[in-house]
């Protein structure tokens, strides 16, 4: 321990000060003996107390000062702050410290905030909504995503309830479940944002931030999975009952002329043209399915080459003219002269057109009009179907390129529509990587608008 206690002094500035105070000492006991007097003692004193003044100064004090200085502004954030002391004494050992202390400050520091902006990169990137509230539910840190789905700012939610922006009392529910049990807990529940959506909800206790029983809210919108599942749902029930109608309707007649005997060839000529127009209607929903499988997944070759809209429209007469006709039902047809041919499969197109058209005519009554007309819309071409039908009713509009949907479902069967028509038609345009769009008024007729590239999708 002594040897510890002697090997930590530094010994320069010992022996100034035993060097100054033998002198001291030299100059009292030269007083003592009368050698010099009073006058000369402290001229002499007043001398060797300046330099002793001067070397306390660039010695202890300015280095201290510095020390100080530079201590300041690092407390600032300035950890790029140096202190230039080498001195082998203890105040260079100090400032050798500080610079050691700075650095590792820096360094520490430029780590957390890499952590941070690693962590908050990850939460921004975030497909789910995150948000961390305190006890109280009033949120301390929240993600971009909350913008796309509520409508608020990131700076607006912040230190408000939780409640007041996911407007729910089932979360407020669930936080004070999470918080009494200290357990991750799990929920779906539905939300008006402000159409109806559903959220699956998972909640997990805030440990160790010191939010007094905060939590971690994570919200995944799972409305178009579900959505999914109830259109696979009722994709099923639709085909079943779709196929079971004409099985049932051949296996009746079939059964009766079996059973019947009967010579009555009228009859049996009626019977038999029942059946062939049932299996005809269960061939084409079966060929419509299996064409539409097809289309979705990409399995269909396109034979691109320059199509023009002519070539289209004459396609499309020849299988729904002589039904306009039996209906008197006016075929106009407004195309440009000079209207610039266009890249596209020129028999997946025909089937647009087709589909439309026959839909169009289909729901016209008798002396209405269909009209096909065509322009350019910037770099694609617009195909406009236009009817003066019965129209759509607005709650069916957003669910008429289902499958199997059908505004009039009693109607649509007597017709011989298998309600696939317009999903194809919706696959075909995407694949031609275009879109289209539907505007009807019930009672005043239904537009239907298909914008194509003019350029092929394969070159684009």
């Amino acid at each position: 321990m002594v040897k510890r206690f002697i090997q930590g002094i530094s010994w320069r500035p010992v022996a100034s000060y035993f060097f100054m105070l033998l002198l001291f000492g030299t100059m009292l006991k030269l007083y003592a003996v009368e050698k010099i007097n009073i006058a000369v003692a402290v001229v002499v004193f007043l001398i060797f107390s300046a330099g002793l003044a001067w070397l306390l100064y660039h010695r202890v004090i300015k280095p201290l000062n510095e020390i100080t200085l530079a201590a300041q502004e690092i407390a600032r954030g300035n950890f790029d702050r140096q202190i230039n002391i080498s001195s082998p004494d203890e105040i260079g050992d100090l400032a050798r410290s500080i610079n050691n202390m700075a650095a590792r400050l820096r360094s520490t520091i430029d780590e957390i905030t890499e952590e941070k902006n690693r962590v908050q990169t990850i939460l921004n990137s975030m497909g789910d909504c995150v948000m961390a509230v305190d006890g109280e539910g009033y949120i301390i840190m929240v993600n971009p995503v909350v913008e796309t789905l509520f409508g608020m700012s990131q700076a607006e939610c912040m230190g408000i309830n939780i409640l007041e922006v996911v407007r729910n009392y089932d979360l407020d529910h669930l936080l004070k479940r999470v918080q009494a049990c200290q357990k991750p807990l799990t929920r779906e529940i539905k939300i008006l944002t402000p159409e109806l959506r559903i959220f699956y909800l998972h909640v997990a206790p805030l440990h160790g931030s010191g939010q007094g029983g905060g939590a971690v809210v994570i919200m995944r919108d799972i409305t178009e999975r579900r959505n999914m599942e109830q259109m696979r749902s009722e994709f099923v029930a639709n085909v079943s009952h779709e196929l079971r109608t004409p099985l049932t309707s051949i296996r009746g007649f079939v059964e009766t002329l079996l059973e019947s005997g009967t010579d009555d060839p009228e009859m049996n000529k009626h019977f038999l043209e029942i059946i062939a127009d049932e299996t005809r209607r269960l061939s084409n929903l079966v060929e419509e399915l299996l064409n539409l499988s097809k289309i979705e997944e990409r399995r269909v070759v396109h034979r691109w080459r320059q199509v023009t809209i002519g070539e289209l429209m004459d396609r499309a007469l020849a299988v729904c003219g002589e039904r306009a006709e039996a209906k008197q039902i006016a075929v106009k047809a407004n195309i440009p002269a000079r209207l610039p041919p266009f890249y596209g499969d020129p028999d997946m197109l025909a089937q647009v057109l087709i589909n439309l058209m026959d839909n169009a005519i289909k729901y016209t009554p008798a002396g209405g009009s269909v009209t096909v007309s065509t322009s350019l819309y910037g770099d694609e071409l617009r195909l406009d179907v236009v009817d003066t039908g019965a129209g759509i009713a607005a709650e069916s509009l957003p669910r008429i390129f289902e499958r199997f949907y059908r505004v009039e479902k009693a109607r649509s069967r007597e017709w011989g529509g298998t309600g696939l028509g317009l999903a194809i038609v919706k696959h075909i345009i995407k694949g031609h990587g275009g879109r289209i769009e539907v505007k009807s008024a019930v009672g005043k007729g239904t537009t239907f608008s298909v914008f194509l590239p003019m350029d092929s999708p394969e070159n684009s």
